[in-house]
């Protein structure tokens, strides 16, 4: 362990960075978090792309707290991307056994991610904010209260949407002069071009390396339902989606998720995006989804919210940004 970060409490744990072997002991941990939390639970195989990461060095940037039986009952990753253009960011990945949420214990992990994640924000360009950022489940109240006793503030939310696809989609027309290509068939590189430029005025929003943008289109990437959208030769909009099928006991209903929308700014206002959106949820239809879902700035300056509205999505539940300088 890194010398110059807190101690752990004497609470019977032994505590080392994770190593490929404890993904099946934190899949566990995650269960055991759910059955009362609520919130979400990953696959194997989403733990392990962990360990490719380019935001991540697990020897450094992971802490485990490991029973005398061997079970993970506690698992905090420091997550930094490589990029930035407004500001830097540190993002959590917590979880912490519902037996063990004490002072200690809490007060230990948030301590230790703080740490290292200003270790490693410390360590990059000066000419710009650094923050620690914290995702919590709005119904998480007790959570979100502790963590604005230690200097967080609720800085935005974010609305997870929902749409019955038994309600027939509509068809949405094109734009005059834009096209759609299926993005594997897209020039390389033009789908995160695309990207970058549509989020650049998103609140919180940084641009993608190409190394993340690929480690982002795990096996979960629907490249079925993926497109770009060029107006000639200029990609001028994107749709991503994926959808993650050991989700659908958790929820109820099989489900697939628009992962990134984007239009750049010359081409808004058009219709592009509800085109974008409209075929995709074709394509869930056609593989068989009885819902599409999303994730939605609920102050998203381009009006998207009002846009999913008018597709027939509703909120679900949402999470809290939280927010402190590094």
């Amino acid at each position: 362990m890194i010398t110059d970060l807190p101690l752990p409490p004497d609470v019977g744990l032994t505590w080392r960075a994770a190593v490929e072997a404890d993904v099946p002991a934190i899949v566990a941990l995650q269960d055991a978090c759910f059955a009362v939390d609520a919130t979400y639970r990953e696959a194997e195989s989403e733990i392990l792309d962990r360990f490719d990461d380019p935001g991540i060095d697990a020897t450094s940037d992971s802490l485990l707290g490991i029973d005398a039986s061997g079970s993970v009952r506690v698992s905090v990753w420091s997550i930094v991307p490589g990029t930035a253009a407004t500001k830097w960011r540190a993002f959590e990945e917590w979880h912490i056994h519902p037996e063990l949420r004490t002072d200690p214990v809490l007060e230990f992990a948030l301590a230790w991610w703080e740490a290292r994640s200003r270790q490693r924000l410390v360590q990059l360009d000066d000419s710009l904010p650094k923050v620690l950022w914290f995702s919590a489940y709005a119904h998480r109240t007790e959570l979100i209260t502790w963590l604005e006793g230690h200097g967080y503030v609720v800085e935005r939310y974010y609305d997870e949407l929902i749409r019955d696809l038994s309600v027939p989609v509509p068809d949405v027309e094109l734009p005059p002069g834009v096209h759609l290509v299926p993005t594997e068939s897209a020039r390389s590189g033009d789908e995160l071009a695309v990207h970058n430029e549509a989020f650049r005025d998103h609140w919180g929003s940084q641009p993608f390396t190409q190394e993340r943008w690929d480690h982002f289109k795990n096996e979960f990437y629907l490249p079925d339902a993926s497109y770009v959208a060029y107006a000639g030769e200029t990609p001028v909009g994107h749709v991503m989606s994926g959808k993650w099928p050991h989700d659908f006991e958790d929820r109820g209903f099989s489900h697939a998720w628009i992962l990134s929308l984007g239009v750049v700014r010359p081409h808004r206002k058009r219709g592009l995006a509800s085109a974008l959106v409209a075929r995709a949820m074709h394509d869930f239809v056609s593989d068989g989804m009885e819902y599409a879902m999303l994730d939605v700035d609920s102050e998203n300056p381009t009006g998207a919210y009002g846009l999913y509205e008018g597709l027939g999505f509703v909120r679900s539940r949402r999470t809290v940004a939280l927010l402190k300088p590094a």
